[in-house]
């Protein structure tokens, strides 16, 4: 499990939102968020060059003046029965996936109480098209907030990563979690963090954190989540997590996290009304030395949109769960992931196979192959295709 990134303060304006249609949904785009592949290779695939070399003693001295970190997602799709044509990116999302900025600058205060603080930006650009069909721009913040490191935990305002479930399964293409609304999603708001030592083998993370309104920002596709529509806001959102972890020894864990959350889902259209939204998730996750194995399910409910894209109408509860695993082979991570979402009222199902592996060419590029199969399907309707193909993505970060 990685630990909590510093981080920090924020002011970005929205984006406005617009509902689309259901019928091109499956063309947006997919994909990962570096910081949190969880990946941890053993070795590199081209050792330690001079060219290597030389690369890290310049982010090395690059770093020790300005903490920031230039990088960018390169995405090549090979469709085997998928909609659109093989190319570089997607139909959607064509060029590449997107070029990012990392902003971390801290201070150490010398208090007794107060022992750093510091600022976190995670800024992110795309050449051409909006990265959802609910943004109306190609540069976005996912991250902006300000942090301070006390004696009582960490403390976070801003533009912050809701603390709900899983971090990633460790894929570029992602799982029906992701694409739902539920990783990688940042609001605005404030935020607690602490891990307690309880015994030399026990530990438990605890986030508490308390989100006032969206920032119009999410993973999730058109008819995923209350972002994706006009018709309805989420705000006055209470998140909890706790993470109890039992440590058999340095490299091997087992982990169990329970997360829950509710809110205020307020009507922006006639004919809507304001209701609560609850949330709750349960996942474990179990690590021996190179192996790791691990599984979530999580139930939304309430409605979030008049136009579920697995159901095709406002479905008032969604459950998802995942189940994966992954090796380490010197450079190599295999792995495999699967996931399903059920809609209820109006009913739908959707399911996902990723298998892949993440190849450490040096210190700062990794190699994604991956085979994906998603379909989703309606009740009383035919399946839908929204990829079965291959990819191949790069990451490079300077």
């Amino acid at each position: 499990m990685k630990p909590p990134r510093s981080s920090l303060r924020s002011l970005v304006i929205a984006a406005a939102l617009s509902a689309a249609s259901f019928s091109v949904v499956h063309a947006e785009g997919i994909g990962v968020d570096p910081p949190y592949t969880d990946f941890d290779p053993h070795s590199l695939l081209l050792g330690r060059t001079v060219a290597a070399r030389v690369w890290d003693d310049m982010q090395a001295r690059k770093n020790a003046v300005v903490p920031v970190t230039l990088g960018a997602w390169h995405w090549w799709r090979i469709p085997t029965g998928g909609p659109g044509a093989s190319g570089y990116g997607s139909p959607t999302l064509p060029g590449t996936y997107y070029y990012y900025l990392l902003l971390d600058p801290s201070w150490a205060t010398g208090g007794k109480f107060v022992q750093s603080v510091g600022l976190h930006a995670d800024i992110r650009l795309r050449e051409k098209n909006a990265f959802r069909n609910a943004m109306d721009s190609t540069f976005w913040p996912f991250e902006m907030y300000a942090w301070a490191s006390t004696t009582a935990g960490v403390f976070k305002i801003g533009q912050i990563r809701r603390k709900f479930g899983l971090e990633w399964d460790g894929s570029f293409y992602g799982n029906v979690l992701y694409y739902d609304g539920f990783m990688l999603n940042s609001d605005f708001g404030v935020s607690w963090e602490r891990t307690f030592w309880i015994k030399p083998k026990f530990s438990l993370e605890s986030h508490a954190q308390f989100f006032f309104r969206e920032d119009g920002i999410s993973p999730g596709l058109t008819g995923a989540d209350t972002e994706s529509t006009s018709a309805f806001r989420l705000q006055n959102q209470a998140v909890v997590r706790v993470a109890p972890t039992w440590w058999f020894s340095p490299t091997s864990s087992l982990a169990l996290g329970l997360s829950a959350s509710i809110g205020q889902v307020k009507a922006q259209s006639a004919g809507f009304h304001d209701h609560a939204l609850t949330v709750w998730g349960i996942d474990l996750a179990y690590t021996r030395g190179r192996f790791k194995t691990f599984a979530e399910v999580l139930q939304r409910n309430g409605a979030v949109t008049p136009e579920r894209y697995v159901s095709g109408g406002m479905s008032t509860r969604t459950t998802d769960f995942i189940v994966g695993a992954s090796y380490v082979t010197g450079p190599v991570t295999w792995r495999v992931a699967y996931s399903a979402g059920y809609d209820s009222n109006p009913g739908g199902r959707q399911y996902m196979f990723v298998p892949g592996i993440t190849i450490a060419m040096t210190k700062n590029i990794d190699l994604y192959l991956e085979y994906v199969k998603w379909s989703t399907q309606a009740s009383g309707s035919s399946a839908v295709t929204y990829e079965n193909g291959f990819q191949v993505a790069m990451n490079w970060r300077f």
